[in-house]
């Protein structure tokens, strides 16, 4: 580096003026440093500030998932509830299940298709029933007829 002097100035302050020159470049570097950092630093906080609200949004998600879990968690422990109760009251219906141990029926359904059977067999006796009962009227029938004519033949 060489330095100006002003005219007439000796070599004292040429020194001087070289430790000022390096003093200003070192300064410059110092202050383009703390340039640098600040703004490293404002990079950090808006990188710590991202972290923060993605650090909330995990917390607010997971408390969300715990939620839903708790819910689901209710559901099932309601519906297992229900389930029991059901059968507590279908076993008080059907009652001890030993004396259905000699039964031939032991579901709706073959009980559904023996009484389909039986009410076929009452349609079929009420049939027969009603057909008696009209032979019978036409039998009554036909002996009335048959009493007139017998006693129109001998009154007349």
């Amino acid at each position: 580096m060489v330095a100006v002097t002003p005219s007439g100035a000796s070599g004292k302050w040429v020194g001087r003026d070289g430790f000022v020159a390096e003093a200003a470049v070192q300064l410059d570097r110092i202050t383009a440093n703390i340039a640098r950092l600040e703004r490293e630093l404002e990079r950090s906080k808006a990188t710590v500030v991202e972290m923060a609200e993605e650090a909330n949004r995990t917390r607010r998600f997971q408390a969300f998932e715990e939620t839903l879990k708790n819910s689901r968690d209710y559901k099932i422990t309601d519906l297992q509830r229900c389930c029991k109760d059901l059968k507590a009251r279908l076993d008080a219906i059907e009652g001890d299940r030993s004396t259905f141990a000699g039964l031939t029926y032991r579901s709706f359904e073959p009980v559904n298709r023996k009484l389909a059977e039986l009410s076929t067999l009452q349609m079929d006796i009420e049939r027969a029933e009603f057909a008696a009962r009209r032979n019978e009227v036409l039998f009554f029938g036909a002996l009335a007829v048959a009493a007139m004519a017998l006693a129109s033949h001998f009154i007349f």
